[in-house]
């Protein structure tokens, strides 16, 4: 698994084109009802590792440690079940480093014993053709964990899915407690993804953080993903968080693995990863297509290869959605209800009581992200709005028809954080917008955080405050 890390600078763009109805879909939420339990592990009988060896192994089958920054040897004796029906993989400290090679490189100093789960599973019926035959694990489902962070900052926890060449993390957790991540990780030289050896393997990861009341690590909270050959959509607590089209596992069988690692720099005396419980979902058995990109034999005497990802051919433009939430007592806001194809290193906030308040986001450096507002009102009025720096003075204004829902799309401003205004009707909400990215020069300079010049008459509109 990998950790990267990109400081982003906050530009905007902003301008709102007439839209044509769109329907705007409601809170993507997690419906158990559209698929059936398959393989789970409840961790409700207590004991040591013993009593979950019929589903997990406790090390990977090739190894004990990943190598690179990670300090933990894996061992089922930091495995254990207790009372209340939570599975525990423990982090513990040695006396003493336990000297570890991984393949050929050196010998390690191994400073902590931890735990992990490695599915233990026959082949799966749903295989498609052309698989490695003796592969372990699941082909498509919905895998879900429920489960309480660590609180340790130099930890690394994840629950993720893995077989060549593919990886798929439905969380990654490490260095900041509030902070999680999925990730996709697809090499692009393998079956059939065919492309020249040691091309750099394609990835996507996007960052959320919690604001919730108290911690993260403080509650069991349920971390999700469904698997379906044309897309993947990660759930926080019941509620899609991420949809992804573009990067797509083969369709050839995943492992599940939970582990936990910790950081060669650690100091910490223990860690802990709480899990109650670790299930697989399947819908109604069907006929599983192939993946869309076949392999291609080079020809005779050329060593080059086809380069092409699985699902990017026809994958949906990067789009988020939103819904006008009016509730007694509160302020109106707008709720996130989708987010597609999110530009790598994107940060948004995790879904907290059921809602999920979130900043607009574009990408000066991946094209602009679509925004849709489902009209409050079953598109009887039109749309107002005016958009803000923060100091307060208007930057663009301007009007749309009455619509189901609006489209929003912005065009190059200068970077900042802006306030954005919308009324429909006598219905008002206010709205922080962002756009990722950074310049299209390498040189910094000041001209680059300029304010832009006032708008023409004719192009806004600005409505009654």
């Amino acid at each position: 698994m990998t950790k990267r890390f990109l400081l982003a600078l906050l530009v905007v763009r902003l301008m709102l084109m007439p839209g044509a109805g769109h329907s705007q879909a409601l809170a993507d939420t997690l419906r158990h009802a559209d698929w059936q339990l398959y393989w789970a592990n409840e961790f409700n009988t207590p004991g040591d590792s013993s009593v979950v060896a019929d589903h997990w192994q406790f090390a990977y089958p090739w190894g004990r440690n990943l190598g690179g920054a990670e300090a933990q040897y894996y061992t089922g004796e930091q495995v254990t079940v207790d009372a209340a029906g939570l599975l525990h993989l423990r982090a513990q400290r040695r006396a003493t480093p336990r000297p570890y090679r991984v393949g050929n490189g050196p010998v390690r100093q191994l400073s902590y014993n931890s735990g992990m789960l490695f599915n233990r599973t026959s082949k799966d019926s749903l295989v498609i053709p052309g698989c490695d035959g003796n592969r372990t694990g699941f082909t498509y489902g919905l895998f879900e964990m429920r489960c309480r962070l660590p609180r340790a900052k130099t930890s690394s926890s994840a629950f993720w899915l893995y077989g060549d060449p593919d990886e798929v993390d439905v969380f990654e957790a490490g260095g900041a407690p509030e902070v999680i991540s999925n990730n996709i990780i697809l090499w692009s030289h393998e079956f059939w993804r065919l492309g020249p050896p040691g091309i750099a393997n394609e990835a996507s990861q996007s960052f959320f953080y919690w604001n919730g009341l108290g911690r993260l690590p403080d509650s069991l909270h349920t971390y999700a993903l469904s698997w379906k050959a044309r897309e993947l959509v990660y759930y926080f607590d019941g509620i899609a968080i991420r949809h992804e089209t573009r990067l797509l596992p083969l369709g050839c069988p995943l492992d599940v693995i939970s582990n936990l690692g910790m950081a060669s720099w650690a100091q910490d005396s223990a860690a802990a990863l709480d899990i109650d419980y670790i299930r697989v979902y399947r819908q109604p058995r069907r006929a599983v297509a192939r993946p869309p990109v076949a392999p291609v034999p080079p020809a005779p005497g050329i060593l080059r290869f086809p380069h092409a990802t699985a699902g990017v051919l026809g994958a949906d433009a990067p789009e988020q959605r939103w819904r006008w939430a009016e509730r007694p007592g509160q302020r109106p806001r707008l709720e996130l209800a989708v987010n597609r194809n999110p530009a790598d290193f994107s940060s948004l906030p995790l879904p907290a009581r059921g809602r999920w308040l979130a900043p607009m986001v574009g990408f000066n450096d991946a094209g602009t992200a679509r925004h849709w507002v489902a009209s409050p009102d079953s598109g009887r009025s039109a749309l107002r709005w005016t958009l803000y720096d923060l100091c307060g003075r208007p930057v663009r204004s301007g009007e749309q028809a009455p619509a189901p829902a609006w489209e929003l799309r912005w065009p190059t401003l200068p970077p900042g954080t802006y306030a954005l205004r919308l009324w429909a009707g006598a219905r008002e909400v206010r709205q922080t917008v962002y756009q990722l990215g950074q310049p299209t020069e390498h040189v910094f300079s000041a001209d680059w955080l300029a304010l832009p010049a006032a708008p023409a008459e004719a192009d806004a509109t600005t409505p009654a405050h």
